[in-house]
């Protein structure tokens, strides 16, 4: 159990790595060499797990989490570039395609989360003293700095739209707790 754990976790660090390696544009080869590395070990360790075939179909023992299961799907998906000299490079771009538009959702869900934290402090402004208005007090700013950074991880130009809605949630939190 705490195994599958570390190996989630790990995977998700490696993936945002990758993410934040091939979304800009301006890496050197040394980062692009670090990238087929990593994405070489990992085709090597879902190949000796029996999780991935050597011809880049799905394996006879199945994947245990979410991020394996799309780790091996980017595989499966490139398999027709596998000769290409940047393979690997095609296959984490393809594994971290869909990372920034689920970065805009949870900036989304942030905005809301502040909306209805503040619609509460509103609401029930008597009763909110002690240890709920800590967690008030935390909600309402912890909503925001986690929307601005989920609104900066994603692609688009609705990443500015999200991340100044953001800041302004998080000027009106410090106004109310001020």
């Amino acid at each position: 159990m705490f195994g599958r754990l570390i190996s989630m976790v790990y995977l998700k660090v490696i993936r945002f790595f990758v993410h934040s390696v091939l979304k800009r544009g301006d890496r050197k080869d040394k980062d692009y060499n670090e990238v087929n590395k990593l994405m070489n070990s990992l085709h090597k360790s879902l190949i000796e797990n029996r999780q991935l075939n050597e011809d880049f179909t799905e394996g006879p023992v199945a994947v245990q989490n979410k991020s394996s299961k799309e780790l091996v799907a980017a595989f499966v998906a490139t398999r027709d570039k596998r000769n290409e000299k940047d393979f690997y490079i095609e296959v984490g771009r393809e594994w971290v395609k869909n990372l920034g538009s689920r970065n805009l959702i949870l900036s989304f869900i942030c905005i809301i989360g502040f909306i209805i934290v503040w619609a509460a402090g509103f609401l029930l402004s008597e009763y909110i003293s002690g240890f709920i208005g800590m967690l008030y007090i935390l909600g309402s700013l912890l909503f925001p700095v986690f929307g601005i950074y989920f609104a900066f991880r994603g692609q688009r130009a609705l990443k500015w739209v999200l991340a100044a809605v953001n800041i302004f949630n998080l000027m009106t939190a410090m106004q109310i707790i001020y």
